[in-house]
């Protein structure tokens, strides 16, 4: 098993990538507001002439997450791209690139946290969005959830549209997603239940691949090896990134950030990023740092 790299800054090993792939959650922000070091390191890496591309976990439409990252305050100047699965979804619907039982899908079943969400999604497409499971139908999509939604809420639904054999598309496979004091279930963990159930999922979003195979689209002159993932998640950030052949690094600050409280030096953080890694199935990430800076 191969040996993670620990840097301080991303400064450190920018001589070998052309294009910084960044999380969100964990990385640039906690929900909330922007991290301070965050902030100052986009400025830094724009500075050396360096690409970023925000690569997020949301179905819906890219605008829309831009407009949220501004908002937060993060240096706008310094981002090239912002790529949701909900727009890789949207480009690939568009572009004739996805296929539901040899079909490109034009009529879906919305499921989503609010009513506007789907009719804003599908936008500038020839999508239409019904508001009924029958024969005409050609998928679910399953771009968000209510809050408090439980793991059997939707088991009418599936039923009706197993019956019809429907296959659904999942535009975000996070399964929770955090709120100020709690975490709620999100529709990765609902397409779960489909599967359970006996339907097909289409999966869009980190660790898939469709994600960053939007990204490579934009810069199709740059080998994988050139894009350097930087996430908090090895579930979905370092495997997904793995799985194109993009370089990882994995900020330890985020969601795994219990698992490297109160470690003694840099064999013990090195050796819990192989465990970790371990535990997921995947090789450990190229590079690991404890914030982005």
């Amino acid at each position: 098993m191969s040996n993670p790299i620990l840097i301080d800054s991303l400064e450190e090993v920018l001589e070998s990538f052309d294009i910084l792939v960044l999380d969100q959650f964990g990385v640039l922000h906690n929900g909330s507001i922007c991290y301070a070091t965050a902030c100052e390191a986009m400025k830094m890496l724009h500075a050396r002439g360096k690409e970023i591309f925000i690569l997020s976990n949301s179905g819906k439409r890219a605008d829309l997450n831009l407009k949220r990252i501004e908002k937060m305050g993060l240096p706008m100047e310094t981002i090239s791209r912002v790529i949701t699965s909900g727009e890789a979804l949207w480009q690939d619907v568009n572009e004739s690139r996805i296929r539901v039982a040899g079909r490109i899908p034009k009529h879906l079943y919305p499921i989503c946290g609010h009513p506007d969400d789907p009719t804003l999604w599908a936008s500038g497409s020839n999508v239409q969005i019904t508001d009924r499971i029958d024969p005409s139908c050609d998928a679910i999509l399953l771009m968000g959830l209510p809050d408090n939604t439980g793991d059997k809420a939707y088991d009418a639904t599936f039923q009706q549209a197993l019956e019809f054999d429907l296959p659904l598309i999942c535009s975000n496979p996070d399964k929770t997603s955090p709120r100020a004091d709690r975490f709620v279930m999100s529709p990765g963990a609902l397409a779960d239940r489909y599967e359970e159930m006996g339907g097909e999922v289409i999966w869009y979003g980190k660790p898939h691949a469709p994600g960053f195979q939007a990204v490579m689209r934009y810069r199709p002159e740059l080998a994988p090896s050139r894009f350097l993932v930087v996430g908090d998640s090895l579930e979905h950030d370092i495997a997904g990134g793995q799985n194109v052949g993009f370089k990882t690094t994995l900020v330890r600050g985020g969601i795994h950030t219990n698992d490297f409280a109160n470690l003694a030096g840099n064999d013990q953080i090195k050796a819990t990023l192989r465990s970790l890694a371990e535990q997921h199935r995947i090789p450990p990430p190229d590079f690991s740092l404890k914030i982005l800076a």
